[in-house]
């Protein structure tokens, strides 16, 4: 599921950007993922709509090339299911910046996650 969300992240800021635009994509230990894009202007106040299902940020709804409005809602239910948060700014130049934060996953057993302590 954690594939599933990075990838609909990153093809709805390609999807949703200008001819010519950047796609930033940013993977760090604590912080999580985040992209973001230079895509059209989105009001800050409408950021929330946009993981809702079948939402977008113009009205067509079905039978556009721009996708069914479904992307970002999986991916908030991918989010949610995996007891994260998603923390999404719209750019003051346009497209929009989503940082993803994930909480990190147990050792796998028989692994040691301390220290190995030695006597001399």
């Amino acid at each position: 599921m954690v594939t599933r969300l990075v990838a609909n992240l990153v093809q709805n800021a390609i999807r949703h950007n200008h001819p010519g635009g950047r796609v930033g994509i940013d993977l760090s230990p604590g912080r999580g993922i985040t992209v973001s894009n230079t895509g059209p202007h989105v009001p800050p106040d409408r950021v929330g709509e946009l993981f809702e299902p079948f939402r977008r940020l113009h009205r067509d709804r079905t039978g556009s090339p721009e996708g069914a409005g479904l992307g970002l809602s999986i991916s908030a239910a991918i989010i949610n299911a995996h007891g994260g948060a998603v923390h999404t700014t719209a750019n003051q130049d346009g497209g929009l910046t989503i940082t993803v934060e994930l909480p990190t996953p147990p050792p796998p057993p028989g692994h040691e996650s301390s220290p190995t302590r030695t006597s001399h």
